[in-house]
């Protein structure tokens, strides 16, 4: 089932590395400048970032109770103020913080070391280079599809940018898509990419060179209904053959068995011994009219040995109501090293599948959304997927129905992702919950309170309303 790489031992030494001040002489230390990155080695910062990122993006807070919520995966059992969207910017304020402080700084901090080693030979800088600034701009666009419009061109720069002024969300794709090619172009697969600290692909440059090829097809795509000559020349740029299309080339960041290193939902389930989720009855009953069989791995049954979901958005009263009738996610999605998915083969099956129906590139659609749902069903530990195929064929007529509501199924557990796709191809159709405090089923995050007490200034120059959550992204036309 899930790729059994496992983040390596380095990953614990990195945080007593950045804690390596308080083992020092206390007096030595008091002529040290703390957040001096100098004393950091590279790799420590690159394993840093790789683990804050995915924590962040596969945990609690931004997935759990919130992307997964929003596409209706799951629900909350009590305290379920986010199913019905009662959320501002006091929410999603620690994330925001915590991917530009320990994800995008950190990277920035690398690479200013990078730039400083006179010693590394030139293909390896070029290459470690190059895994930095495909880490930094996934970073950013998972920010800029969850909030719009942000902090890009002069985010980093904190010395000369204290307050740094907000690119539009077109701007900031332009400037992913110029340096993921960039990246891309000047990868050498046979020079070696960091030899140590790289939890993601073990410094496998070929590997990195798939992941961002995927990435900027997923990127491209996302911006196809908005801007589809654009879109349309990067696709046809990308090397077909050097993507992510089978399960061994998955980019995947695979947690510890360590607690504090482990899957992020597993610490918040098993650790914290938080229960506040049930999978959603819109799953549940699409998985049984489907005769899905990743039924018996994304939920548990209830005490009766039935699945029975809950529905979405209901009262706190109602919902913990329910609470003890209903089905929870599995243990297996929760383990300690259930891995987060960065992208993976089924997503990319299924980006081609629409690159060719849209006639962007020459291929058969329903070759590549047969691949799809087959890498996601081997993904879940099942064989063959030739029966289900024969039940829920591709539609060409109806494709974005067809895509659209399997890739909803295929990205289960990775609720950012499920959140955007569904955003951008209206399917599944869901419905917004009788106690919802919104109108629509929200399309964007509200801005941090941190942002609008900080930097309100620049703020106010892309939104007047910080805790819009109606307002559809730049890409989101339809």
């Amino acid at each position: 089932m899930f790729k059994t790489m496992k983040l390596s031992a380095l990953a614990i030494a990195v945080f007593a590395a950045l804690n390596i001040y308080s083992c020092t002489d206390q007096l030595t230390a008091l002529n040290v400048d703390p957040n001096n990155p100098t004393a950091v080695p590279v790799e420590n910062l690159i394993t840093q970032a790789q683990q804050q990122l995915n924590n962040r993006m596969w945990g609690r807070s931004i997935n759990a109770e919130w992307g997964m919520l929003m596409v209706q995966q799951w629900s909350q059992n009590e305290y379920a103020e986010e199913s019905r969207y009662t959320v501002d910017g006091n929410s999603f304020d620690t994330d925001w913080l915590d991917l530009y402080v320990d994800v995008l700084s950190e990277l920035n901090a690398a690479q200013l070391l990078l730039d400083a080693n006179e010693g590394l030979a030139p293909a390896v800088k070029t290459n470690q280079t190059a895994i930095i600034t495909i880490l930094t701009e996934y970073t950013f666009h998972s920010l800029t599809d969850m909030y719009g419009a942000l902090p890009y061109s002069t985010a980093l720069d904190v010395e000369n940018n204290p307050l740094p002024a907000y690119d539009s969300q077109q701007a900031i794709y332009t400037g992913i898509v110029s340096k993921l090619q960039a990246a891309i172009s000047s990868i050498d697969a046979s020079a070696d990419g960091f030899s140590s600290g790289d939890a993601i692909f073990n410094g496998d440059m070929g590997a990195w060179k798939k992941f961002a090829n995927s990435f900027l097809l997923r990127v491209a795509m996302r911006m196809v209904d908005v801007d589809q000559a654009t879109a349309s020349d990067v696709i046809r740029g990308i090397d077909a053959s050097n993507l992510i299309t089978t399960n061994g080339d998955n980019a995947m960041f695979v947690f510890d068995a360590n607690p504090e290193i482990a899957n992020p939902l597993f610490v918040d389930a098993t650790i914290n011994g938080r229960d506040d989720f049930a999978v959603s009855d819109v799953l549940i009953d699409a998985l049984v009219a489907k005769g899905d069989p990743r039924l018996s791995v994304y939920s548990d049954t209830t005490n009766s040995g039935e699945y029975v979901g809950m529905p979405p958005g209901l009262t706190d009263a109602a919902a913990f109501d329910l609470k003890a009738k209903t089905s929870r996610p599995s243990a297996f999605v929760r383990s300690a090293t259930a891995p987060s998915i960065m992208i993976d083969a089924a997503e990319v099956n299924f980006l081609l599948a629409e690159a060719y129906e849209r006639d962007i590139i020459s291929g058969d659609a329903a070759a590549a959304y047969d691949a799809a749902v087959s890498a996601s069903m081997e993904y879940w530990g099942f064989s063959d997927a030739s029966g289900y195929l024969a039940a829920n064929p591709y539609d060409g007529g109806n494709w974005k129905k067809s895509i659209g509501v399997q890739k909803w199924l295929a990205m289960y557990m990775n609720g950012t992702q499920a959140w955007a796709e569904w955003r951008r191809l209206d399917y599944p159709e869901l419905a917004v919950p009788a106690a919802a405090t919104n109108p629509v089923i929200p399309v964007r995050l509200p801005y941090p309170i941190s942002e609008q007490q900080r930097n309100g200034t620049e703020l106010g120059k892309v939104s007047s309303n910080p805790n819009d959550m109606s307002t559809k992204l730049w890409w989101d036309v339809n």
